[in-house]
């Protein structure tokens, strides 16, 4: 296996001291359009999609158990979960075997850790819609994670979110239009956050035997479209009020990242969701996901 991944490479050839309820809003990071009114008809809600924030690394050897569970009850729900598997620094299960061609560890997904999370006790970890389950936010282990989403996806939620994407491959640009209806009234304040995730890439993955393997990853975690924190949904600076079929459409123009590796367009995928930034409440309201590149 060393071998055939020697091959393929010559082929190929913090914020952690803050506390959960202190996120920061970057309010440079601006839509390039952002409208809002009301509907005159107030829609139908949509059934809730599940947001799963998988804490996962490349010497985690659970780690590819964990990632055939998500991927088993994607299916089973097929639609309705959106995972984003981060790579994070400062685990030593997040780093790359010896032999390897990529390093997924992000500073962006560390700082959503650090953000969001404080940190995890171990790997594989999951949140699920950031929702406290028997005392915590972030479940260690995948033994557990089907009750929870399974639970989750049962949740009416008080909004409708979309999320579409045009790429320009002249200007390695795309083009993310988010929409979010509320359907219930909502005096909480609210953000709507973007990432962007890709799929199909080979490198090796430690397994329970303690040799590495080539492994397919999807899903990992290759940039955030708006801050860590989202970007604000409000009517008026300070005013968190939505009434019943309030709508905000925001449009953002994304450079892709210089990475390594960069990032393939056709293999992106892009995720938001709408969480709560009330205090120490940070759970998911609604995600949704669709291609980086429009079919």
């Amino acid at each position: 296996m060393k071998k055939l991944l020697f091959a393929i490479c010559a082929g190929a050839l913090l914020w952690a001291g803050c506390k959960e309820h202190d996120i920061p809003i970057d309010f440079s990071i601006k839509a390039i359009s952002d409208t809002t009114y009301v509907l005159t008809s107030v829609p139908p809600a949509a059934p809730h999609q599940v947001l799963v924030e998988e804490f996962t690394g490349q010497t985690c050897p659970n780690c590819p158990q964990a990632h055939a569970d998500l991927d088993a009850i994607s299916l089973a729900h097929s639609g309705f979960v959106n995972v984003i598997s981060l790579y994070t620094y400062g685990n030593p299960q997040s780093k790359p075997p010896a032999v390897h061609i990529y390093d997924f560890e992000d500073t962006t997904a560390t700082n959503l850790l650090t953000t969001i999370y404080a940190n995890v006790g171990g790997l594989p970890a999951a949140g699920i819609d950031r929702v406290a389950e028997s005392g915590s936010i972030v479940q260690v282990g995948n033994s557990s994670w089907d009750g929870y989403i399974t639970t989750q996806l049962g949740v009416a939620d008080p909004l409708n979110l979309t999320v579409t994407s045009t790429y320009d491959s002249s200007k390695t640009t795309a083009t993310i239009t988010a929409t979010v209806t509320y359907t219930q009234a909502q005096s909480t304040p609210q953000n709507l956050s973007i990432v962007v995730v890709e799929d199909s890439m080979y490198d090796n993955q430690e397994f329970p035997s303690g040799g590495d393997q080539l492994f397919w990853f999807k899903d990992v975690f290759r940039g955030m479209v708006t801050a860590i924190a989202g970007d604000v949904l409000q009517v008026t600076a300070g005013n968190d009020v939505k009434e019943a079929g309030r709508f905000f459409q925001k449009v953002y123009s994304y450079g892709l990242p210089a990475k390594t590796p960069a990032l393939k367009p056709a293999h992106c995928r892009v995720i938001a969701f709408v969480n709560s930034s009330a205090g120490a409440d940070k759970h998911i309201f609604q995600s949704a996901q669709c291609p980086l590149i429009k079919p």
